[in-house]
């Protein structure tokens, strides 16, 4: 390849390199809150060059995952159709964490979060297929959304349970394929292991993250 073909590749992140594999604890019950201390997800703004504005922790149990998100701004303006120009938070999981896939398969889930209700949606699968490998959407009145206010910030509270997740079986398979993107209005997204800036995170999921499940 010559030099000048190399000016022309776009810019790559450290995580371009590597897959990014963490272990996701397991709870015994969801619990009011989850611990940072022992469930918070690691901040990867350093290497995908983004600045980070919200605390992630997470964990999992035999019926269903738990997210929470401590976002570091007022609430402001969520949006729907447009819900990635508002305040809004994308979860992406493969429940088979199939890394040699080059389309979504059947595992695969995209979920939308609002944190206010816009047009009556708070929240729901919006999961595109590009094949017949597909399942059905999840029931949108199954997911458990909760947001709190507070003066600075608001925390949001995401529980999936296993019903929502096609493939979901812990004895079985003891990995999660995950990333995320939250949204926030007039602002640059936070992104997990991914950066849409790279790449269309909807549709690769043999680049999102590894959620190792211990702890049983």
């Amino acid at each position: 390849m010559k030099f000048e073909q190399f000016e022309q590749l776009a810019d790559l992140s450290p995580l371009d390199f590597f897959t990014l594999a963490i272990p996701l604890q397991h709870v015994s019950a969801f619990p009011q809150r989850l611990s940072l201390k022992k469930h918070l997800l690691p901040n990867t703004e350093a290497w995908l060059g983004e600045s980070s504005f919200a605390h992630v922790t997470a964990a999992w149990h035999e019926e269903g995952l738990l997210f929470e998100f401590e976002v570091d701004k007022a609430l402001e303006q969520s949006l729907y159709p447009d819900f990635t120009e508002g305040d809004s938070l994308e979860l992406f999981l493969d429940t088979r964490d199939l890394k040699n896939a080059k389309y979504l398969t059947r595992f695969c889930h995209h979920f939308l979060i609002l944190p206010q209700e816009v047009q009556g949606i708070s929240s729901q699968e919006i999961t595109r297929f590009p094949s017949e490998d597909s399942h059905p959407l999840c029931d949108p009145a199954l997911i458990q959304v909760t947001t709190e206010l507070l003066s600075s910030k608001y925390r949001i509270r995401v529980q999936l349970p296993a019903a929502c997740l096609h493939g979901y079986d812990p004895r079985s398979f003891d990995r999660l394929g995950f990333t995320y993107r939250l949204n926030r209005y007039q602002g640059e997204p936070q992104h997990f292991s991914v950066s849409e800036n790279d790449y269309p995170i909807e549709r690769y999921p043999a680049l999102w993250s590894t959620l190792y499940l211990v702890g049983l």
